[in-house]
């Protein structure tokens, strides 16, 4: 198993001209062709592995350890190995996060409520945003965010704030998410690099 940096060319054709557009490709169109190399071979519409280093921070106090734990965040940490793998179906695309020995799992699909976003879901927590490309970076622009079926006042999560980029070749994340009442729910950053099982 060796890793290496996201810019395998030919795996960013990999898809038959027949199928579908990924989520991503479909999201934002020919603006796609615009992302660093790393971040469209990640979000490119196929599964695939990664495999990095993650720093997490959350708010210590009852409420935002409650909440992470009923969406499966992950709790905080100053540096752990992260495993990332991505299943791509014709539903949409399955995440699955390892923070150490710390599963979280969400599921991606094309927003059924909110036009021309996605929808991320993570337990009953159901975030649906939009695609937007700034300074080279794909950014994640939250347009409703549901618990238990129940939509949150957008005011609640405009300090939300997640992004990717390339950092010397590697793909790197930062996501921090604040509520009222709450604080900072969780914070993390870091990288992945692809993992090549044909070597």
């Amino acid at each position: 198993m060796v890793t290496h940096a996201m810019q395998p060319k030919a795996l960013e054709r990999a898809t038959l001209p027949s199928a579908p557009p990924g989520l991503f490709p479909g999201a934002l169109g020919s603006a796609f062709e615009r992302l660093p190399d790393c971040v469209r071979w990640l979000h490119r519409g196929a599964s695939t592995q990664a495999r990095g280093v993650a720093r997490v921070q959350g708010d210590p106090r009852w409420r935002a350890r409650a909440l992470r734990a009923i969406a499966r965040l992950p709790a905080p940490t100053d540096s752990i190995a992260l495993a990332f793998e991505v299943d791509a179906h014709a539903a949409g695309e399955t995440w699955l996060r390892r923070f150490g020995d710390r599963v979280m799992r969400s599921e991606l699909r094309r927003s059924p409520r909110v036009a021309h976003a996605l929808e991320e879901r993570l337990g009953p927590v159901r975030l649906s945003f939009a695609c937007e490309i700034r300074d080279e970076r794909l950014h994640w622009l939250l347009r409703e965010l549901r618990v238990f079926g129940l939509a949150l006042p957008p005011r609640w999560f405009r300090d939300l704030r997640a992004s990717c980029g390339d950092e010397r070749g590697r793909y790197a994340f930062d996501i921090d998410v604040r509520l009222p009442l709450v604080g900072l729910l969780v914070a993390y950053s870091g990288w992945l690099e692809a993992v090549d099982d044909r070597a």
